[in-house]
């Protein structure tokens, strides 16, 4: 069972804009384009290798950013992060 100081504050729905934009730059920055590329490369066009290479990938550099946020560096934050960000459209708040 997960402690309540586990858990992120919610976000206002301009924090879950700023976040989104983050995450968007952090795709785009140098370093971060090549290794979705090289993942890209080694998945082969095959939705496995896709799920094995680019995945993690995308969801490591996700989590680059969320963490700042408070959300936990691992899966399951990105996972609060993703679901709190779309639970929160057209709302006031979003949280996990």
């Amino acid at each position: 069972m997960a402690s309540a100081a586990s858990q992120p504050a919610a976000l206002s729905a301009e924090q879950a804009k700023v976040v989104l934009a983050e995450v968007i730059q952090a795709f785009s920055a140098p370093e971060n384009a090549v290794r979705m590329d090289e993942a890209r490369d080694n998945a082969c066009n095959d939705m496995g290798k896709m799920l094995q290479f680019v995945l993690p990938v995308a969801t490591q550099i996700q989590q680059e950013v969320i963490k700042a946020y408070g959300f936990s560096c691992d899966g399951e934050g990105v996972r609060h992060g993703k679901a709190g960000v779309g639970s929160g459209e057209g709302a006031g708040s979003v949280g996990p």
